[in-house]
């Protein structure tokens, strides 16, 4: 499998890439240009027209780590340690803070799950690295009830879930490692799987789950993205003409890449797509506002 440079505009770091059905678009951001792009996609369309021209729907003052859907047709931005509530009508709205000392810690990757919360990690500013990462889910848009499911993480970054969503993938960058996790819903408590997983080379960055279960998983500065089954094992692996693959989707049966540019590397920031042998759903929708589910 060859990737191909896709039609998107480079990025400094491009992140969150998502597909979603109802519209028939894939969006993804440039986390430190705080800008968030769109464009129509067609999945398992003819390689040469699949996506159309992207559009700049909005740019922040602060990065955008994340940027999910809701079911009323608004957005949810991770920005500094707190999640808005964007609608492009009227630009943002109401914001709930996650992580009020953005010194210490800032929101990352995030993802939401089939009940419609969102789930967000977040990640130690300081370097070296520090325990300050945390896993947070959030019901509603805006927020009517949030949790912390996991603290202590280094750098929590993509988040999936299993087909029959009985595991939940959690990356955490920092250690290198993807943690399997068991829940009887948001409320908790989470509890582990079996061991993490490992990964061959570079570090773990952002996740897709396919429909057989399997992960497709971004390699910062290992030049590729792997795929594994649930136990580990690396079944394929498609190589990239950059160090820093960012994050990745599925949009039908293709795969489609981001990258962080790096000094040197002219192959670096732009996004990759490569027809891969098993598909992916789409994205899921954060809920709207509305009552808490059940425990939160």
């Amino acid at each position: 499998m060859r990737p191909v440079r896709a039609p998107l505009p480079r990025a400094a770091l491009g992140e969150a890439p998502r597909y979603d059905a109802a519209t028939g678009t894939l969006s993804w951001v440039d986390l430190p240009a705080g800008q968030l792009w769109l464009a129509k996609a067609a999945p398992d369309g003819p390689a040469a027209g699949w996506i159309s021209a992207p559009a700049l729907l909005t740019t922040l003052p602060d990065p955008l780590s994340c940027a999910v859907r809701t079911r009323d047709g608004h957005w949810l931005l991770a920005a500094g340690g707190a999640v808005l509530h964007w609608d492009p009508s009227t630009g943002a709205g109401a914001a709930t803070v996650l992580e009020p000392d953005t010194a210490r810690a800032r929101l990352n990757d995030g993802a939401v799950d089939a009940d419609g919360r969102f789930w967000i990690g977040s990640m130690g500013v300081a370097r070296p690295l520090r325990p300050w990462g945390r896993l947070h889910v959030l019901h509603g848009a805006p927020a009517t009830g949030t949790r912390v499911l996991r603290e202590g993480l280094l750098a929590a970054n993509g988040i999936g879930w299993s087909p029959d969503s009985a595991i939940t993938y959690v990356v955490d960058s920092g250690t290198r490692l993807i943690h399997r996790l068991r829940t009887d819903g948001a409320a908790g408590p989470l509890r582990a799987a079996g061991p993490p997983l490992a990964v061959p080379a570079g570090t773990p960055d952002g996740i897709t789950v396919d429909r057989e279960g399997c992960l497709w998983v971004a390699l910062w500065d290992g030049g590729c993205v792997v795929r594994l089954s649930p136990d580990g094992e690396v079944l394929v692996r498609v190589d990239l003409p950059c160090s820093r693959p960012t994050a990745c989707t599925l949009v039908g049966s293709r795969l489609l890449v981001t990258t962080a540019t790096v000094t040197g590397e002219a192959g670096s920031g732009w996004a990759y797509a490569v027809d891969v042998p098993v598909g992916g759903p789409p994205a899921h929708r954060a809920a709207p506002a509305g009552p808490p589910a059940p425990g939160g």
